[in-house]
């Protein structure tokens, strides 16, 4: 019998991401990031959390962010009418 795999890895390139958002309400705060993997395949992964200190998983995205800006600042402006589309959906 084999042991089952309990780990599950997560892997985007910079042309895949749509959009990306920080929100707040309330209490908490939120962030998320679009993926289009693609021509009908989207996915989105967002992240919840509350008080003062920014999340590991939230920093390292914005760092990844912020590395690859040119990349991913010219795909989000392409598919911004997609991706606000496909938040109104969820």
């Amino acid at each position: 019998m084999s042991k089952k795999n309990k780990m599950i890895e997560l892997s985007f390139t910079p042309e895949e991401i749509m959009g990306a958002d920080i929100t707040k309400s309330g209490e908490y705060k939120y962030a998320s990031v679009g993926i289009k993997r693609g021509e009908n395949e989207r996915m989105r992964i967002s992240y919840e959390w509350s008080g003062d200190g920014v999340p590991d998983f939230v920093m390292g995205l914005m760092g990844y962010i912020q590395a690859n800006k040119d990349d991913i600042d010219a795909q989000v402006k392409e598919l911004k009418e997609d991706y606000d589309n496909f938040k109104g959906r969820l």
